[in-house]
Protein backbone atom coordinates (compact mmCIF):
# COMPACT_ATOMS: atom_id res chain seq x y z
CA UNK A 1 0.00 0.00 0.00
CA UNK A 2 1.08 3.28 -0.86
CA UNK A 3 0.84 6.15 1.34
CA UNK A 4 0.69 9.80 -0.34
CA UNK A 5 2.78 12.70 2.35
CA UNK A 6 0.87 13.72 5.41
CA UNK A 7 -0.49 17.17 4.34
CA UNK A 8 -2.96 19.78 6.57
CA UNK A 9 -4.53 22.32 4.25
CA UNK A 10 -5.95 25.68 5.23
CA UNK A 11 -6.54 28.25 2.47
CA UNK A 12 -3.75 27.71 -0.05
CA UNK A 13 -1.53 27.27 3.04
CA UNK A 14 -0.22 24.11 3.80
CA UNK A 15 2.58 21.67 6.10
CA UNK A 16 3.83 19.06 3.80
CA UNK A 17 5.75 16.06 5.93
CA UNK A 18 9.35 15.45 5.57
CA UNK A 19 9.61 12.23 3.74
CA UNK A 20 13.40 11.96 4.78
CA UNK A 21 14.87 12.01 1.44
CA UNK A 22 18.76 12.51 2.04
CA UNK A 23 18.41 9.73 4.22
CA UNK A 24 16.57 7.21 1.91
CA UNK A 25 19.55 8.10 -0.46
CA UNK A 26 22.33 7.49 2.16
CA UNK A 27 20.82 3.93 2.93
CA UNK A 28 20.38 2.86 -0.42
CA UNK A 29 23.73 3.66 -1.18
CA UNK A 30 24.85 1.50 2.09
CA UNK A 31 26.97 4.62 3.85
CA UNK A 32 24.61 4.37 6.83
CA UNK A 33 22.13 1.12 8.67
CA UNK A 34 18.83 2.12 9.33
CA UNK A 35 16.40 0.13 11.49
CA UNK A 36 12.58 0.82 12.51
CA UNK A 37 9.13 0.86 11.76
CA UNK A 38 6.72 3.69 10.37
CA UNK A 39 3.44 4.65 9.11
CA UNK A 40 3.61 6.92 5.54
CA UNK A 41 6.78 7.82 3.24
CA UNK A 42 9.47 7.27 6.29
CA UNK A 43 12.07 4.91 5.58
CA UNK A 44 11.38 1.32 8.00
CA UNK A 45 9.23 -1.58 7.90
CA UNK A 46 5.38 -0.46 7.29
CA UNK A 47 3.80 -0.89 10.78
CA UNK A 48 0.56 -2.44 9.83
CA UNK A 49 -0.89 -3.33 12.77
CA UNK A 50 -3.46 -0.92 14.13
CA UNK A 51 -1.70 -0.95 17.58
CA UNK A 52 0.05 2.22 18.66
CA UNK A 53 -1.92 4.33 16.38
CA UNK A 54 -0.33 7.84 15.89
CA UNK A 55 3.07 6.30 16.24
CA UNK A 56 4.46 7.79 12.85
CA UNK A 57 7.82 6.38 13.10
CA UNK A 58 10.14 4.51 15.61
CA UNK A 59 13.68 4.05 14.11
CA UNK A 60 17.38 4.65 14.29
CA UNK A 61 20.13 5.37 12.05
CA UNK A 62 23.83 3.97 12.60
CA UNK A 63 26.44 6.28 10.79
CA UNK A 64 29.87 4.66 11.24
CA UNK A 65 31.61 7.69 9.63
CA UNK A 66 30.85 11.49 8.62
CA UNK A 67 28.55 11.32 5.88
CA UNK A 68 28.01 13.75 3.33
CA UNK A 69 24.63 14.98 3.40
CA UNK A 70 22.26 16.06 6.20
CA UNK A 71 18.79 16.62 6.96
CA UNK A 72 18.36 20.29 6.41
CA UNK A 73 15.13 22.14 7.88
CA UNK A 74 11.98 20.21 7.50
CA UNK A 75 8.93 19.29 9.53
CA UNK A 76 6.81 16.58 10.63
CA UNK A 77 3.42 15.79 11.43
CA UNK A 78 3.94 14.19 15.38
CA UNK A 79 6.00 15.38 18.11
CA UNK A 80 9.45 14.06 17.58
CA UNK A 81 11.71 12.85 20.03
CA UNK A 82 15.87 12.29 19.03
CA UNK A 83 18.47 10.74 21.26
CA UNK A 84 22.02 9.73 20.58
CA UNK A 85 23.30 7.18 22.22
CA UNK A 86 26.43 6.81 20.47
CA UNK A 87 28.85 9.67 18.90
CA UNK A 88 27.18 13.58 18.35
CA UNK A 89 24.80 15.21 16.37
CA UNK A 90 24.86 18.60 15.25
CA UNK A 91 20.90 19.52 15.87
CA UNK A 92 18.71 23.06 15.01
CA UNK A 93 15.36 23.98 15.69
CA UNK A 94 16.15 27.88 15.17
CA UNK A 95 16.45 28.23 11.39
CA UNK A 96 16.46 32.27 12.13
CA UNK A 97 19.90 32.52 14.48
CA UNK A 98 21.31 29.63 12.62
CA UNK A 99 22.39 28.29 16.00
CA UNK A 100 23.14 24.50 16.17
CA UNK A 101 23.53 22.33 19.41
CA UNK A 102 25.60 18.91 20.04
CA UNK A 103 23.43 16.35 21.05
CA UNK A 104 25.44 13.39 22.88
CA UNK A 105 24.11 10.80 25.27
CA UNK A 106 23.60 13.23 27.78
CA UNK A 107 20.55 15.19 26.19
CA UNK A 108 17.41 14.90 24.15
CA UNK A 109 16.26 16.90 21.18
CA UNK A 110 12.33 17.02 21.47
CA UNK A 111 10.33 18.98 18.60
CA UNK A 112 6.88 20.28 18.74
CA UNK A 113 4.30 18.94 15.40
CA UNK A 114 5.28 20.75 12.45
CA UNK A 115 8.34 23.06 14.43
CA UNK A 116 11.19 23.00 11.73
CA UNK A 117 14.61 21.44 12.70
CA UNK A 118 17.65 19.84 10.94
CA UNK A 119 20.31 17.72 11.92
CA UNK A 120 24.04 17.82 10.84
CA UNK A 121 26.23 20.89 10.04
CA UNK A 122 27.39 21.01 7.14
CA UNK A 123 26.75 17.38 7.75
CA UNK A 124 25.58 14.13 9.69
CA UNK A 125 28.42 13.00 12.03
CA UNK A 126 29.75 9.45 13.23
CA UNK A 127 26.48 8.69 15.35
CA UNK A 128 23.50 6.47 16.40
CA UNK A 129 20.81 7.91 16.76
CA UNK A 130 17.17 6.67 17.88
CA UNK A 131 13.90 8.90 16.18
CA UNK A 132 10.07 8.73 18.01
CA UNK A 133 7.24 10.44 16.32
CA UNK A 134 3.76 10.69 17.81
CA UNK A 135 0.86 11.96 15.73
CA UNK A 136 -1.53 14.10 18.14
CA UNK A 137 -3.65 15.49 15.42
CA UNK A 138 -2.41 19.18 16.01
CA UNK A 139 -3.07 21.11 12.47
CA UNK A 140 -1.22 24.13 14.22
CA UNK A 141 0.77 24.90 17.45
CA UNK A 142 -2.14 25.98 19.27
CA UNK A 143 -4.56 23.47 18.54
CA UNK A 144 -5.68 20.77 21.32
CA UNK A 145 -3.76 17.64 21.16
CA UNK A 146 -4.86 14.05 20.57
CA UNK A 147 -4.48 11.56 22.43
CA UNK A 148 -3.91 8.19 21.61
CA UNK A 149 -5.75 5.66 23.37
CA UNK A 150 -2.51 3.58 24.30
CA UNK A 151 -0.81 6.88 25.88
CA UNK A 152 -1.43 5.98 30.04
CA UNK A 153 -0.61 9.27 31.19
CA UNK A 154 -3.66 11.06 33.51
CA UNK A 155 -5.53 13.68 32.64
CA UNK A 156 -3.73 16.26 34.43
CA UNK A 157 -0.42 15.19 32.65
CA UNK A 158 -1.37 15.23 29.24
CA UNK A 159 -2.92 18.74 29.71
CA UNK A 160 0.64 19.79 31.38
CA UNK A 161 2.81 17.79 28.97
CA UNK A 162 0.63 19.23 25.50
CA UNK A 163 0.54 23.17 27.26
CA UNK A 164 4.38 23.02 27.92
CA UNK A 165 5.41 21.87 24.59
CA UNK A 166 3.07 24.85 23.13
CA UNK A 167 4.81 27.23 25.00
CA UNK A 168 8.42 25.98 25.56
CA UNK A 169 10.81 27.61 24.05
CA UNK A 170 13.72 24.75 24.26
CA UNK A 171 14.28 22.14 22.33
CA UNK A 172 16.94 19.95 24.29
CA UNK A 173 16.72 18.60 27.64
CA UNK A 174 18.93 16.92 30.12
CA UNK A 175 18.68 13.22 29.14
CA UNK A 176 18.94 10.95 32.69
CA UNK A 177 19.48 7.56 32.97
CA UNK A 178 15.92 6.68 33.06
CA UNK A 179 15.23 7.47 29.24
CA UNK A 180 18.62 6.52 28.14
CA UNK A 181 17.69 2.73 29.35
CA UNK A 182 14.28 3.37 27.69
CA UNK A 183 16.27 3.88 24.04
CA UNK A 184 18.70 1.26 25.19
CA UNK A 185 16.22 -1.43 25.15
CA UNK A 186 13.99 0.33 22.14
CA UNK A 187 17.21 -0.73 20.37
CA UNK A 188 16.95 -4.18 21.29
CA UNK A 189 13.48 -4.36 19.91
CA UNK A 190 14.17 -3.16 17.01
CA UNK A 191 16.57 -5.37 15.81
CA UNK A 192 14.64 -8.03 16.69
CA UNK A 193 12.84 -7.18 13.24
CA UNK A 194 8.99 -7.33 13.53
CA UNK A 195 7.69 -4.70 16.43
CA UNK A 196 4.07 -6.51 16.46
CA UNK A 197 5.16 -9.39 18.63
CA UNK A 198 6.17 -6.73 21.45
CA UNK A 199 3.69 -4.34 21.27
CA UNK A 200 2.65 -4.24 24.52
CA UNK A 201 6.40 -3.61 25.95
CA UNK A 202 6.76 -0.57 23.15
CA UNK A 203 3.85 1.09 24.58
CA UNK A 204 5.03 0.79 27.96
CA UNK A 205 8.14 1.82 27.13
CA UNK A 206 6.74 5.06 25.20
CA UNK A 207 4.70 6.10 28.29
CA UNK A 208 7.93 6.09 30.67
CA UNK A 209 9.60 7.93 28.30
CA UNK A 210 6.83 10.60 28.24
CA UNK A 211 6.95 10.96 31.46
CA UNK A 212 10.24 11.24 32.14
CA UNK A 213 10.53 14.35 29.64
CA UNK A 214 7.18 15.98 31.28
CA UNK A 215 9.84 16.30 34.23
CA UNK A 216 12.16 17.50 31.78
CA UNK A 217 10.02 20.53 30.74
CA UNK A 218 9.21 21.00 34.73
CA UNK A 219 12.72 21.53 35.46
CA UNK A 220 12.51 24.46 32.36
CA UNK A 221 10.40 27.23 34.33
CA UNK A 222 12.52 30.05 33.14
CA UNK A 223 11.67 29.04 29.02
CA UNK A 224 8.13 28.73 29.85
CA UNK A 225 6.00 31.74 28.43
CA UNK A 226 2.44 31.82 28.37
CA UNK A 227 2.11 33.50 25.10
CA UNK A 228 4.06 31.41 23.21
CA UNK A 229 1.59 29.40 21.53
CA UNK A 230 0.11 31.81 19.42
CA UNK A 231 3.34 33.56 18.60
CA UNK A 232 4.64 29.90 17.37
CA UNK A 233 1.71 29.38 15.17
CA UNK A 234 2.16 33.00 12.99
CA UNK A 235 6.27 32.18 13.11
CA UNK A 236 5.70 28.91 11.47
CA UNK A 237 3.11 30.33 8.87
CA UNK A 238 5.83 33.32 8.39
CA UNK A 239 8.63 30.73 7.74
CA UNK A 240 5.98 29.14 4.99
CA UNK A 241 4.70 31.90 3.94
CA UNK A 242 6.99 32.20 0.37
CA UNK A 243 5.92 29.01 -0.95
CA UNK A 244 2.64 29.74 -0.69
CA UNK A 245 2.91 33.23 -1.62
CA UNK A 246 0.83 33.65 -4.79
CA UNK A 247 -2.35 32.63 -3.19
CA UNK A 248 -4.82 35.56 -2.56
CA UNK A 249 -4.09 36.23 0.77
CA UNK A 250 -5.97 39.36 2.82
CA UNK A 251 -5.09 40.09 6.37
CA UNK A 252 -8.22 38.34 7.57
CA UNK A 253 -7.48 35.13 5.85
CA UNK A 254 -4.08 35.20 7.14
CA UNK A 255 -5.24 35.53 10.50
CA UNK A 256 -7.76 33.03 9.94
CA UNK A 257 -5.13 30.63 8.93
CA UNK A 258 -3.49 30.93 12.33
CA UNK A 259 -6.83 30.56 14.38
CA UNK A 260 -6.65 34.20 15.53
CA UNK A 261 -8.30 38.05 15.72
CA UNK A 262 -6.68 40.18 12.55
CA UNK A 263 -5.37 42.36 15.70
CA UNK A 264 -4.00 39.73 17.20
CA UNK A 265 -1.66 38.17 14.17
CA UNK A 266 -0.49 41.66 13.68
CA UNK A 267 0.33 41.91 16.87
CA UNK A 268 2.29 39.10 16.55
CA UNK A 269 3.78 39.70 13.28
CA UNK A 270 5.28 42.84 14.42
CA UNK A 271 6.41 41.25 17.57
CA UNK A 272 8.54 38.76 15.37
CA UNK A 273 9.08 40.59 12.16
CA UNK A 274 9.03 44.27 13.07
CA UNK A 275 6.50 44.87 9.95
CA UNK A 276 2.89 44.85 9.30
CA UNK A 277 1.66 41.07 7.33
CA UNK A 278 0.84 42.72 4.42
CA UNK A 279 4.37 44.14 3.93
CA UNK A 280 5.63 40.55 4.97
CA UNK A 281 3.39 39.25 2.50
CA UNK A 282 4.91 41.63 -0.24
CA UNK A 283 8.08 40.83 0.84
CA UNK A 284 7.75 37.59 0.48
CA UNK A 285 6.16 37.75 -3.15
CA UNK A 286 9.22 39.60 -4.07
CA UNK A 287 11.59 37.76 -2.72
CA UNK A 288 10.12 34.37 -4.50
CA UNK A 289 9.71 36.81 -7.86
CA UNK A 290 14.02 37.38 -7.30
CA UNK A 291 14.96 33.70 -7.05
CA UNK A 292 12.57 32.83 -9.92
CA UNK A 293 14.42 35.04 -12.11
CA UNK A 294 17.54 34.22 -10.51
CA UNK A 295 16.34 30.33 -11.51
CA UNK A 296 15.74 31.54 -15.01
CA UNK A 297 18.61 33.73 -15.60
CA UNK A 298 17.79 35.86 -19.07
CA UNK A 299 15.05 33.45 -19.99
CA UNK A 300 12.34 35.88 -22.20
CA UNK A 301 9.34 33.48 -22.78
CA UNK A 302 8.31 34.69 -19.08
CA UNK A 303 6.30 38.21 -19.45
CA UNK A 304 6.52 40.43 -16.36
CA UNK A 305 2.70 40.16 -15.88
CA UNK A 306 3.52 35.92 -16.02
CA UNK A 307 5.71 36.81 -13.10
CA UNK A 308 3.65 38.97 -10.99
CA UNK A 309 0.56 37.31 -10.86
CA UNK A 310 2.42 33.81 -10.15
CA UNK A 311 4.47 35.62 -7.10
CA UNK A 312 0.07 37.20 -6.16
CA UNK A 313 0.41 40.60 -7.26
CA UNK A 314 -2.60 41.50 -8.89
CA UNK A 315 -0.32 44.16 -11.67
CA UNK A 316 2.46 43.54 -13.72
CA UNK A 317 3.10 47.87 -12.83
CA UNK A 318 2.75 47.33 -9.14
CA UNK A 319 4.61 44.56 -8.94
CA UNK A 320 7.24 46.26 -10.99
CA UNK A 321 7.29 49.82 -8.58
CA UNK A 322 7.86 47.36 -5.66
CA UNK A 323 10.86 45.60 -6.77
CA UNK A 324 12.41 48.29 -8.20
CA UNK A 325 11.45 49.99 -4.42
CA UNK A 326 12.88 46.91 -2.60
CA UNK A 327 15.89 45.96 -4.90
CA UNK A 328 17.04 49.36 -6.89
CA UNK A 329 16.58 48.02 -10.29
CA UNK A 330 13.77 47.13 -12.20
CA UNK A 331 12.72 43.09 -12.32
CA UNK A 332 13.40 43.13 -16.80
CA UNK A 333 16.59 44.77 -16.04
CA UNK A 334 17.09 42.46 -13.05
CA UNK A 335 16.95 39.28 -15.81
CA UNK A 336 18.79 40.56 -18.02
CA UNK A 337 21.71 41.00 -15.37
CA UNK A 338 21.23 37.54 -14.15
CA UNK A 339 21.87 35.82 -17.44
CA UNK A 340 24.55 33.78 -17.95
CA UNK A 341 26.17 35.78 -20.24
CA UNK A 342 25.45 39.08 -18.79
CA UNK A 343 28.03 41.24 -17.91
CA UNK A 344 28.61 41.71 -14.23
CA UNK A 345 27.38 45.65 -13.03
CA UNK A 346 26.84 47.39 -9.94
CA UNK A 347 25.86 45.43 -7.23
CA UNK A 348 21.94 44.83 -6.90
CA UNK A 349 20.39 46.21 -3.43
CA UNK A 350 18.83 43.72 -0.98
Amino acid sequence: MEHKPTVFVSSDYRYVCDTCEPLKRGISRGEIAWVGFRRGLYPGYEFASEELDGVRLCAYWDSRRRQTWKLPYHRNEGLEIGFVSRGSAEFSADRQSGKYDVLTPECVAVTKPWQEHSVGNPFLGACKMFFLIIDFGVRRPNQDWEWPSWISLGRADRFEFSRRMQNMKASIFKSNPEMRGVFARIGKILDLGSPEPHVSELAVLFNRLLLELLNAFRGEQAEYSQSAPNESVVRCFLEQLEAHCAAPWTLEDMAEDCGLKPTRFTYYCRVLANATPMELLNAARLERARKILDEGGGRENLSMTELALSCGFSSSQYFSTKFRQKFGVSPRDYRARSAPDAPRAGKVRS
